[in-house]
């Protein structure tokens, strides 16, 4: 009876320690799981902050650099030009003077087949490729309309010189009353290295907080407005931008903004992200922005 007792309180507690094993792999499991789960849901809901930053950086660059090629006026001059003298320019028209604007394309030569790809512009892109342009009067002027296209058959490039970002779309410029310019994107698509797509539209205004005098360089100007697009996970999102985005115009800072508060919102999941691009509060040119998800905040940088 005594062994019997033995073996019987043996096997109790085998049997315990097993089924305590197994809640406890449960539990870990679980736990295990959720905490991918949190994981992978903070890395996918920050694709359409990393996309709407990036395809946000390419379109507001490309917009500084082709009006700063053609205007003259106190947001963008003629002299110390982004765009280098390497580029041709092939006119259709380049007259004011028959009353129906000036027409052509600027062409900044091909990509290339080595790093650094494209060509150098002053802004520190590389840009290869085309882009067609149509203005109905000098920018100065309120009610002058500034168009640029970019075709997919045009290979119009812009990134860093190492990675380049395929382009295509409309962009325009309005000077509405000669102290701001609507900007305005419609169905831009970018291609990255690694062939994901987005998609991005907006609408907005630039204003002049400090005019530096000679060329835009030192200039700084705020930006307000909307945007909507497609991530590269094919998710729709819209962008309200809460606090203006201020640029710099300067070494190392015109990539992109040094201070500014944004809005996204996942429209399918219905999930917020409010995007910071001064978040250690000293308007450093660091190319960095802080992605806030429901308090969980993940700093990442521009490319």
């Amino acid at each position: 009876m005594t062994g019997f007792g033995i073996n019987l309180h043996s096997k109790l507690v085998i049997k315990k320690i097993k089924v305590r094993k197994i809640f406890i792999l449960f539990i870990t499991t679980l736990f295990l799981t959720n905490c991918e789960d949190s994981i992978t849901q903070v890395k996918e809901n920050i694709f359409s902050a990393q996309d709407n930053a990036l395809v946000e950086n390419e379109f507001n660059s490309t917009i500084e650099a082709m009006t700063d090629w053609v205007a003259n006026s106190k947001f963008y001059k003629k002299t110390d030009q982004i765009i280098p003298a390497g580029v041709i320019v092939i006119f259709k028209d380049s007259s004011f003077s028959d009353f129906n604007g000036i027409e052509g394309t600027i062409d900044f030569g091909p990509k290339g087949l080595t790093k650094p790809y494209g060509l150098l512009c002053s802004d520190g892109k590389y840009r290869a490729g085309k882009i067609h342009f149509l203005l109905n009067r000098p920018v100065e002027f309120p009610g002058s309309i500034f168009q640029m296209t970019m075709e997919s058959t045009d290979k119009f490039y812009s990134g860093t010189g190492e990675e380049m970002n395929l382009l295509s779309g409309n962009l325009s410029v309005e000077n509405q009353d000669g102290l701001s310019l609507l900007i305005k994107a419609v169905k831009l698509k970018l291609e990255d290295e690694d062939e994901n797509t987005m998609e991005w539209n907006c609408i907005r205004t630039i204003r002049m907080v400090k005019d530096a005098g000679k060329g835009i360089w030192r200039d700084v100007y705020s930006l307000e407005g909307t945007a909507n697009g497609i991530n590269r996970n094919g998710e729709e999102f819209e962008v309200t931008i809460d606090q203006p985005l201020i640029k710099k115009m300067e070494d190392g800072c015109s990539r992109t903004f040094v201070k500014g508060i944004l809005s996204i919102k996942n429209t399918a999941a219905n999930k917020n992200i409010r995007v910071d691009y001064d978040p250690n509060k000293d308007e450093a040119c660091d190319n960095i922005a802080e992605a806030d998800i429901n308090g969980k905040k993940t700093i990442f940088r521009i490319k």
